[in-house]
């Protein structure tokens, strides 16, 4: 894994992991499949581990998501499926703020490297949910810095 940390970047497996995860979140919105949180691990090997969650209110989903990334990222039992998770991405449906402070949908996506001193967090609006060929979505924009979960 390139090590990108130094100039705030992330590694090209991170972003891959990352842009992923978004485009089959994004396919899933357009058909109308009906998802809450979805997070995915990768191992220095590319080996990936994916686990959705959708039993819960979208804030439990949520944080079982990041404590699922910070457990590292094991299937079910506690079993190991991957080696040791070097980065991670979480996808999930919320709303981001306008210029005029209205809500719009968006496709948010929280991603992190292991030996990163924080996380990241993009979003892309979405428009058209279920609505296939029409649906919209615009490009990813940053949304900020998190807690690195690595």
């Amino acid at each position: 894994m390139a090590d990108n940390h130094g100039d705030g970047g992330v590694s090209a497996q991170t972003d891959e992991l990352g842009s992923t995860l978004m485009g089959e979140a994004l396919d899933r919105l357009a058909a109308g499949e009906d998802f809450s949180v979805v997070a995915t691990a990768a191992d220095s090997q590319g080996q990936r581990m994916t686990c959705e969650f959708d039993d819960d209110s979208a804030e439990q989903c949520l944080e079982a998501a990041r404590t699922w990334v910070r457990n590292g990222a094991r299937g079910e039992d506690n079993a190991r499926v991957i080696g040791k998770p070097a980065c991670y991405a979480i996808a999930y449906l919320g709303a981001v703020a306008d210029e005029d402070e209205a809500f719009q949908d968006a496709l948010i996506l929280e991603f992190g490297e292991r030996g990163a001193e924080c996380g990241y967090s993009a979003f892309s609006l979405v428009e058209g949910i279920g609505s296939g060929k029409r649906f919209r979505y615009t490009d990813p924009a940053p949304a900020g810095e998190l807690s690195c979960l690595l």
